[in-house]
């Protein structure tokens, strides 16, 4: 087997039987790591290379992951979900060097790769855009498809002897409409390329006149306006009028940084506190400060679309645990804080990446983990009044990139597949079902009545479990098959499991059903999730319900 090859490794596969099967020998391969050095600048991250290292650790299994991808050399950068569940991810550092895009339904198989040298990836949210910066010898390619379309690129413009100096340097609008690259020049200052997402030629190459290297952007919902640092200057930039809005002295660097989807707030912050502005229509003002007290660092900001809730991840000097904080953007009192156990292990845990739904009500972290493997590297938290642990997917190494759909219906997670500080190389990406917004079946269709499903119980369940039900007043009959609605049962990847008739659709009257484990051919089923959806003729709702072993 040629180590430089790709290899597709689906959910539950052991790497360790590859490796004996194909007679590979640890003590061909050539390691790596990825160090945070902290500098008076901020965190900076630093990728050295290692010694041999022999990779044994096996792939998830978690029963929500639809599928995984595997890379025996390259490392995974970023990845984005978008439009239907496909995602998109950029691979680095080794061979095979390229941009990937991946369909829900494709068991982990791109659907198409472009080859390059070094990729940043991002996508719309709500629009087929997808874009990547590629870092080559001779300066920066800008590249963009449409998709789902093939890996043939709608256009690419070059910079020459421009370099990325950022995590994170390409984003774009959940809209589609536009496309923010931060890059400069070795030893200049921040240039800002913004492109209409149709055209290859870019409506402006801003200089960041004498306020030092580019080191993170970020931009809002339908593009006008992008949110970029250089060095310690925070720079808001106005797509309609081709100026700056608004620059803010930050005092200090750092990647800390996001914006609201009309780009009226804006949050940032390092060591100790994080800032929220609002714009007041000539400038951005202090909202409020919030610190967490003790030797803590901002490491990274999620607000919602919708301006209503902001997430804080921040970490300590020794990287063994990080705070998750979660605040109402009109009070600089937290609604919640999450402390991660602390390691016991030697290597870094802390936050790497973090995205929100548009109504706040749910957020994904992806974190580096710890050699003694205690936390989960992707979380999902849901907004409630104390932390709520919505999800969790103990990946193999560390996450350097997460996303989670507007909706929240699909995550992607993507990074290292041993820790960022484990000499060792290797990349996994996932596509998770997360289940918040329904299944993703093709006959699922949007309430037209109200009804409402009580509750499974007990949840989680061993043998079996009661689902109790009831259907509210609609202002009519209810005609359903086999005298009553219809409770199914479906997986995690939303494939029907079981259908179950319960013998009253009386509106306003709870009514019970019981489900013991089986699928359609009364055979006991593996644990995991599972989504009970019920159905009428004129709505339907779904509820996540967990099978153990």
């Amino acid at each position: 087997m040629n180590l430089k090859s790709r290899n597709v490794y689906h959910v539950g596969l052991i790497l360790l039987l590859i490796f004996v099967t194909q007679g590979v020998s640890s003590s061909s391969k050539e390691g790596d790591a990825t160090f945070i050095r902290i500098t008076e600048n901020g965190p900076v991250l630093v990728h050295e290379p290692g010694l041999p290292v022999y990779i044994g650790s096996s792939m998830t299994d978690d029963p929500a992951v639809i599928w995984s991808y595997n890379l025996i050399d390259a490392i995974y950068n970023t990845a984005s979900v978008t439009v239907d569940g496909y995602v998109f991810a950029g691979t680095y550092l080794n061979n095979p060097w390229e941009a990937e895009l991946f369909a829900p339904t494709g068991g982990g198989t791109p659907e198409w790769t472009y080859g390059g040298t070094e990729f940043y990836t991002d996508a719309g949210d709500n629009a087929f855009t997808l874009a990547a910066v590629d870092e080559e010898g001779g300066g920066v390619n800008v590249i963009k498809w449409t998709g789902p379309g093939s890996g043939t690129p709608d256009w690419i413009t070059n910079f020459p002897g421009y370099a990325i100096s950022s995590y994170g340097p390409c984003v774009v609008s959940d809209d589609g409409s536009t496309i923010a690259v931060i890059a400069a020049p070795a030893g200049t200052d921040a240039h800002l390329l913004l492109f209409d997402a149709d055209s290859a030629t870019p409506l402006i190459d801003y200089t960041a006149t004498g306020c030092g290297f580019p080191r993170y952007v970020k931009i809002n919902e339908d593009g006008r306006y992008t949110a970029f640092i250089a060095l310690a200057t925070l720079i808001v930039f106005d797509r309609d009028s081709l100026n700056v809005r608004d620059q803010i002295a930050m005092g200090a660097s750092n990647s800390a940084l996001d914006i609201s989807g009309d780009g009226n707030l804006v949050a940032y912050g390092w060591y100790p506190s994080l800032v929220l502005m609002e714009w007041n229509g000539t400038s951005y003002q202090n909202l409020w400060s919030y610190t967490v007290g003790g030797i803590y660092y901002l490491s990274k900001i999620a607000i919602s679309n919708d301006g209503s809730t902001i997430v804080s991840c921040w970490y300590v000097p020794p990287h063994n645990t990080f705070k998750v904080v979660v605040h109402d953007v009109g009070s600089s009192t937290p609604l919640w804080i999450y402390d991660y156990p602390v390691s016991s292990g030697t290597y870094q845990e802390v936050c790497f990446d973090i995205d929100i739904t548009d109504d706040g009500a749910y957020f994904i972290i992806g974190s580096w983990g710890d050699d003694a493997n205690i936390n989960p590297e992707v979380h999902i938290f849901q907004r409630d009044d104390t932390p709520h642990i919505y999800y969790t997917v103990d990946m193999p190494g560390s996450m350097f990139s997460v996303d989670i759909s507007n909706d929240g219906s699909y995550a992607t997670a993507a990074g290292k597949h041993v820790h960022a500080n484990a000499l060792g190389r290797g990349g996994d990406v996932v596509l998770i079902n997360t289940g918040i917004t329904g299944i993703a079946t093709n006959d699922a269709t949007e309430p037209k009545q109200p009804s409402s499903l009580i509750a499974c119980f007990p949840n989680p369940f061993t043998h079996t479990t009661a689902i109790r039900y009831s259907i509210l007043d609609a202002g009519s009959s209810i005609e359903t098959t086999n005298e009553g609605a219809q409770v199914k049962i479906y997986d995690a990847a939303g494939k029907l499991i079981k259908s179950l008739y319960p013998v009253s659709s009386i509106q306003n009257q709870e009514s019970t059903v019981f489900w013991d484990g089986t699928d359609s051919s009364n055979r006991q089923l593996p644990g995991g999730v599972y989504f009970v959806k019920l159905e009428t003729e004129d709505s339907s709702i779904t509820e996540k319900i967990v099978k153990l072993e």
